[in-house]
């Protein structure tokens, strides 16, 4: 798809609107992250992918191989009021 448009002075920075059409295609959406790079004279939009706030079980422990078995542990007592 090669969509046309222009670059036009936003403020003290320079803008590209971004036509609907490719924003459809994308998938994207106002305030979207998106990566910019400059490959022999083209210019390459990419939408980034947010990652999840954090990493799941399954990829803390990716490739851990201990032998760590679960145990109980007694706690020291009574440390305050606990008991009123």
């Amino acid at each position: 798809m090669e969509v046309a448009s222009r670059v036009f002075v936003l403020g003290n920075s320079n803008a590209i609107r971004i036509p609907r059409l490719v924003m459809d295609a994308l998938s994207l959406r106002a305030n979207d992250p998106v990566t910019m790079e400059v490959r022999d004279n083209e210019l390459i939009l990419k939408k980034q992918v947010r990652k999840t706030a954090y990493p799941s079980i399954s990829e803390l422990f990716e490739g851990y191989t201990g032998t760590y078995q679960p145990t109980e542990i007694e706690a020291n007592g009574i440390v305050g009021r606990e008991m009123i």
